[in-house]
């Protein structure tokens, strides 16, 4: 749960707590305590801790094993103006503005919520600076801060040297500055006991993070397969120039995708905003080269002009690329990863963020043909074909996908670099979801009968089968299929050749003696 709804969770509390007390006198008394909002800083993310408005414990400060206090950052505390949260009314509007995702820019244009528009104003006291503890405290000496919703603003750009606990001098461009968010002063106790005027918030550092998806459904070797890279930037005025556009990222936003030997790179689309973007100017520039050995398309989206601004004050990127399967790999699994460089210091530095990885996965199908009693049988040849029934039984299938050789003197032969059938899109496919092979005979070996209906198999085996031998049935990649011998004929064989000739003999006998007989006559 992200920190602004934990921290507005608690924001119906408020009002039964604010609202419950009897008279004004009691409402003014409780007003009177000093309310102070304490801001944590760490150099990485806290969201794995408990988010609720109190000082974390002991014994979670000695969970932030990787997590360094950062000295020097500078906070600005704003007031929402026109909420009154000593209201329902008050209590309500701050619960909403809690759950919205506030813009970079929220100081300079507002607030828009329900037709109506609330400014922001600078608090007393408006700004502070992060200590050796990293912490950031906001509050007025037997005063408090006044009851009310207040917006915190991480100012990274005026923000001095910035340095960890230990005295380590970090650069402020490896720090990804917080969004900025809402928290209302006071807040209820977790129990619900009563009111919590020492908020303390652990504001997670925005992280870059790539996504990325496979489409491959129904595809094999020789078939294309489509790539989805996604990502959302954080808008933020780093330079502190009061605007957000390309310089806020030194003029850098790259998706680079370094192809697995066995693709070849076909095309890319691109989406910002869900808006298609051209590659010109204002749009991308696309960079295809070949790298490495073996030699891999390396295929590089660097963002230009308009669309660089537009990123850089905030906004959801996608490419959509696609890959020709060229080959299949030794053992079957075709990875894919693509890189992001989010601004100029980590292309410099050649700190990208990782997408996750995806697979595909493609295996042989090895055929072995026989007769009745086992015996291997040559020059049967079979077509494969995807299921495409309602109950995955092969009653009915789509076009061809690949036809096989015929099988030789062992009764052997493969379909090489067809898609595994249990793995699907990147991801496991149960058994019973799976939709199967359709491998329909379509010659039959000499004196056989050709098989009337498809036999319905499973690839579950990945990899490249060079021995056809080594194969084995119920292992994922041999199917075992046995003919039969066409119905027998009259008076085929041997003994049909001899009965012929035995007659035939009979009947020049019989023609002689009737010939002999006339001449006597």
């Amino acid at each position: 749960m992200s920190l602004r709804k934990r921290l507005f969770g608690l924001a119906t509390a408020l009002a039964v707590g604010l609202l419950g007390m009897a008279g004004a006198g009691a409402a003014s008394a409780a007003i009177a305590e000093w309310n102070s909002l304490t801001v944590h800083k760490y150099l990485g993310a806290t969201s794995s801790l408990p988010h609720d408005g109190t000082a974390l414990t002991e014994e979670q400060l000695k969970g932030l094993t990787s997590q360094k206090p950062l000295q020097g950052v500078k906070f600005k505390l704003y007031q929402v103006e026109g909420v009154d949260v000593n209201t329902n009314e008050g209590v309500e509007v701050a619960s909403k503005i809690g759950n919205m995702t506030l813009p970079a820019d929220v100081v300079e244009k507002g607030i828009e919520l329900d037709g109506k528009k609330y400014t922001l104003k600078a608090a007393n006291p408006a700004e502070m600076t992060t200590d050796k503890k990293g912490e950031a405290r906001f509050t007025v000496e037997n005063k408090g801060l006044d009851n009310g919703v207040y917006v915190v603003v991480e100012d990274l750009a005026g923000s001095g040297n910035l340095k960890t606990s230990g005295d380590t001098a970090v650069d402020k461009a490896k720090v990804t500055p917080a969004a900025p968010f809402a928290v209302s002063m006071p807040m209820t106790k977790p129990d619900g006991t009563g009111l919590n005027k020492d908020v303390h918030v652990y504001p997670k550092n925005q992280v870059n993070e790539l996504d990325k998806t496979v489409k491959d459904a129904g595809k094999n070797v020789g078939d294309d397969i489509v790539y989805t890279i996604s990502t959302t930037s954080t808008g933020a005025d780093t330079n502190g120039d009061g605007k957000m556009d390309s310089k806020d990222l030194g003029g850098v936003y790259e998706i680079v995708d370094t192809l697995d030997p066995n693709l070849t790179y076909k095309s890319v689309t691109v989406k910002v905003k869900g808006q298609a973007v051209n590659a010109d100017e204002n749009g991308y520039t696309l960079t295809k080269e070949q790298t490495g050995d073996p030699k891999q398309d390396k295929v590089t989206v660097s963002f230009k002009g308009t669309t660089l601004d537009t990123i850089a004050a905030g906004a959801k990127v996608e490419l959509e690329l696609i890959a020709t399967v060229k080959q299949n790999s030794d053992n079957g699994v075709i990875p894919n990863q693509a890189k992001l460089y989010p601004n100029d210091w980590a292309k410099k530095h050649d700190k990208p963020v990782d997408s996750p990885k995806v697979e595909t996965k493609f295996g042989d199908i090895v055929i072995k043909k026989v007769n009745k009693d086992d015996g291997a049988l040559k020059g049967a040849v079979f077509t494969v074909y995807l299921d495409n029934s309602e109950k995955k039984d092969c009653s009915s299938y789509d076009t061809e996908i690949k036809t096989s050789e015929e099988t030789g003197e062992n009764g052997l032969v493969s379909i090489k670099g067809l898609h595994l059938t249990n793995f699907v899109d990147g991801k496991e496919v149960a058994e019973g979801e799976q939709h199967p092979y359709c491998l329909v005979e379509t010659q039959a070996p000499a004196g056989y009968q050709k098989l009337p209906q498809p036999i319905k198999f499973s690839l579950t085996k990945a990899g490249t089968v060079t021995d056809l031998t080594t194969a084995v049935e119920n292992d994922g990649s041999l199917v075992k299929i046995t003919n039969y011998k066409n119905p027998g004929l009259p008076l085929t064989g041997a003994q049909g050749i001899l009965l012929v000739s035995v007659l035939g003999l009979i009947l020049v006998s019989a023609g002689v003696v009737l010939t002999v007989k006339r001449r006597k006559d």
